[in-house]
């Protein structure tokens, strides 16, 4: 049965597996190790014994091999078990103990310059290994100190003053070493803990995201099971409530009557065109809604518009002016969705404008080749945080002039969203006072050949 180990010791098991993959990583030191004892025993070999020599190089190239051995096994086993640090240990101690033991030979055979030589060996191969092994501190140590301290008490026991004082020099040498290899273990173990760390935080990061979208899909989802499912007896109640308005079957007894019956069909009307947005927008979120893409002919487009809007403009006191360019191409796009965008934002043009004021729409070419679609008026305007605002789901803007105007938010919304599902963008600059301007970027890659027919300018309509 597997153990499930608690979080501190499963991240305590991680940080040491880290750790050992550094260690049996640095597998290039050990051939060395192998190299310089081979230089070793060439300038030792006028004095200490020929069998001793062979059998220590001897040693050191069965301990190198078991080495290279164990660094294969552990990369085959992927695994980080305290075995394979006990193990590390044990190879570097027995590496450090073989050179130890060479260092006891010299009181009996080695000269000055052979304790000088040793001297300089174990330096630099105790300062080398403080890059390879120093990660972990304990293999380090068992490496240096048993190199190390048989050289130190040879040095020290010896009459020659300038060998005694390498000796000393040896155990400060030592102090620092070790100091200077605790430092980098722990700094190493601080880099290795803080990367566990992040992988942990990105991890949940992304299990976090992963429940989010899940929910918002699941959310939207529901909503748009929900409106559809309430239009059926929307449509119910405007066929009941028209049938009475318009007494198909009689008079209903009393005006009254016919008066409510009006305000039940009206009201559902509204009614279904909310429960449409909604599951529309809901669609949109939740990847539901599909394109029906077609060439566009946006001039085409500004016309039916302009038979929609017309008359809400010119009620409102206000004008409505319409640039296109010519030759322009056309757009591959759902043209259902692009009549629906522009209606949107010249409705919403036309709330937010007071009588006397002015709407234009313009469909251009745009700098990066694609084409823009712009709706600008002279309204009310809107902050920085209120753009923000107004292109969230159900955001409504709180304004004193406008917190009598109908609508729940979805407008925009949903001009962002079928903009997107198009690879366009809507842009919205807008300043307090001044108006409001929104721009519908399409990219190049939505453009098809311009039409063989010339483009015919459209007429403005004015209040």
């Amino acid at each position: 049965m597997t153990q499930l180990l608690s979080p501190a010791r499963a991240r305590a098991e991680r940080i040491r597996t880290e750790k050992l993959r550094l260690l049996y990583h640095g597998v290039f030191a050990v051939p060395t190790n192998l190299v310089v004892a081979l230089v070793v025993a060439f300038f030792l070999r006028d004095r200490f014994p020929l069998l001793l020599l062979a059998s220590w190089l001897l040693a050191t190239a069965v301990t190198a091999a078991l080495r290279i051995r164990l660094n294969t096994r552990f990369a085959r086993a992927g695994t980080g078990d305290a075995k394979w640090a006990f193990y590390f240990c044990l190879g570097s101690f027995a590496s450090g103990i073989l050179w130890g033991s060479l260092c006891a030979g010299l009181p009996v055979w080695g000269t000055a310059n052979q304790f000088l030589l040793l001297t300089l060996v174990c330096s630099g191969m105790t300062a080398g290994a403080l890059t390879t092994i120093g990660a972990y501190l304990p293999a380090y140590l068992a490496y240096a100190a048993s190199f190390i301290i048989p050289l130190i008490v040879v040095s020290l026991a010896n009459p020659n003053r300038d060998i005694a004082a390498n000796g000393a020099l040896g155990v400060v040498y030592m102090v620092m070493i070790g100091f200077a290899a605790k430092k980098l273990s722990q700094t190493v173990g601080g880099t290795i803990e803080l990367r566990i760390d992040n992988e942990d935080l990105q991890t949940s990061l992304k299990e976090v995201r992963i429940e989010r979208d899940t929910a918002r899909t699941e959310k939207w989802s529901t909503l748009a099971q929900l409106s559809h499912e309430l239009r059926t007896p929307l449509n119910a109640i405007l066929g009941f409530s028209e049938t009475m308005r318009d007494e198909l079957f009689g008079p209903l007894g009393s005006d009254r009557y016919r008066e409510y019956a009006t305000h039940v069909h009206t009201s559902g009307e509204h009614l279904l065109t909310l429960t449409g947005e909604i599951l529309q927008l809901s669609q949109g979120e939740s990847g539901t809604l599909a394109l029906h893409e077609t060439d566009v002919d946006l001039a085409n487009v500004l016309r039916h518009c302009l038979n929609v809007v017309a008359s809400p403009a010119e009620k409102g006191g206000l004008t409505l002016t319409t640039t296109v360019e010519p030759s322009l191409p056309q757009l591959r796009a759902d043209e259902t969705k692009i009549v629906q965008m522009l209606l949107n934002l010249v409705n919403n043009a036309i709330k937010f404008t007071r009588p006397g004021g002015s709407i234009s729409i313009a469909v251009s070419r745009s700098q990066s080749g694609g084409i823009d679609l712009a709706v600008r008026d002279n309204g009310i305007g809107m902050e920085a945080d209120e753009i923000a605002l107004a292109l969230q789901p159900f955001g409504r803007v709180a304004n004193p002039l406008n917190h009598n105007i109908a609508g729940m938010g979805l407008g925009l919304p949903i001009c962002r969203r079928l903009a997107e599902m198009h690879g366009a963008q809507l842009i919205i600059e807008s300043e307090p006072g001044k108006g409001t301007a929104c721009r519908i970027s399409f990219p190049a890659s939505r453009c098809s050949e311009p039409p063989s027919q010339k483009r015919v300018d459209l007429a403005t309509v004015a209040a």
